[in-house]
């Protein structure tokens, strides 16, 4: 930490926990109820631009706290390799080592986003989740988890015991279109790069990507200019281009969803996650999700009977970052 830092006033036996994507980093203390479950409290936001690398975030909480943890698990949007976690939209790289080193944690552990994101899943109850194809979730069995962030977002749960969460860098695959629209959006993205993933469309930057995309295509002006305005658009105006964009959006995810299934092996179910999910839900019902999900061809047969389910409850990649340590 800096020599400016203050020092901390207090120590805690509370894990420090930090959930960081491409835009935002949240941090909170957690700790075991008596019940043995797991709470969280101090949770703040903070935007990753206003901080110059990981550990001035980091300082920056703590001094605000005035407390000395001596253990913390933070998820962060990208691969790990060794101890070691480099970020894949913002250029932070994080090592458990330098954690240890830098704050004094006893104990530290930096793990993807989406390990975090699956290993909370498994422990939210049943009303933290929407239903979107029925059925039981079933952790006996392979499950996938993924969602739509800052990027995109995609891990696998082993069933065994304990459970095993192998992290992927699925959502950079390559995106695949399903209708006239979808390869008009597809061919519009190679005149501006040479490679479109699925992430590229299918994100909170995405969003505004295909949006801008089908305003080109339909050579009329973007009015809106960021993910949010798109949202609330298409809230407000169901004949809008904004209307349209999301529900395509919706029918993207979908199709990559079953996607997964199938590459995954995923017959114990499929769970959504991340923000940007919870924000276009209202439109999945309207939308070709279900179809696109389930219309596999010869491989329809696997994904029939997967039930799929959307995370509605707050701060699981949290949950999931405390539960490394504290479970």
């Amino acid at each position: 930490m800096g020599s400016d830092s203050q020092e901390p006033e207090r120590m805690s036996e509370a894990v420090l926990v930090g959930d960081v994507g491409g835009t935002n980093c949240r941090f909170a203390f957690a700790e075991l109820s008596a019940q043995g479950t797991i709470d969280l409290h101090h949770s703040e936001r903070f935007s990753v631009k206003d901080f110059p690398d990981f550990n001035t975030a980091v300082n920056s909480y703590l001094v605000s706290q005035a407390i000395k943890p001596a253990r913390a698990a933070f998820a962060f949007a990208g691969p790990k390799f060794d101890d070691e976690i480099k970020m894949t939209n913002i250029d932070w790289i994080v090592s458990e080592s330098d954690l240890r080193k830098t704050f004094g944690f006893e104990t530290v552990v930096v793990l993807n986003d989406f390990v975090a994101m699956a290993n909370g899943a498994t422990v939210v109850p049943d009303d933290g989740f929407e239903v979107l194809m029925p059925g039981k979730v079933n952790y006996n069995k392979p499950v996938a988890v993924l969602g739509p962030g800052t990027g995109l977002g995609i891990s696998l749960i082993v069933p065994g015991n304990p459970l095993r969460i192998l992290p992927t860098e699925g959502g950079h695959v390559s995106f695949s279109p399903q209708n006239e629209l979808e390869r008009d959006v597809l061919l519009h993205q190679l005149n501006e790069t040479s490679y479109v993933s699925v992430e590229s469309l299918i994100s909170g930057p995405g969003l505004l990507r295909l949006y801008n995309a089908i305003c080109a295509i339909n050579g009329q002006d973007c009015l809106c200019r960021k993910p949010d305005e798109i949202v609330a658009a298409a809230e407000a105006n169901p004949k809008s281009l904004a209307r349209q964009t999301v529900v395509t959006f919706c029918n993207i995810l979908g199709g990559f969803a079953g996607n997964a299934a199938l590459t995954m092996g995923a017959s114990g179910g499929v769970v959504l996650g991340g923000g940007v999910s919870r924000h276009i839900s209202p439109f999945l019902e309207e939308s070709e999700f279900k179809t696109r999900f389930r219309e596999r061809g010869q491989g329809a047969w696997f994904v029939k009977e997967i039930p799929v389910r959307l995370i509605k409850a707050h701060f699981v990649a949290l949950y999931g970052a405390a539960a490394m340590i504290l479970k």
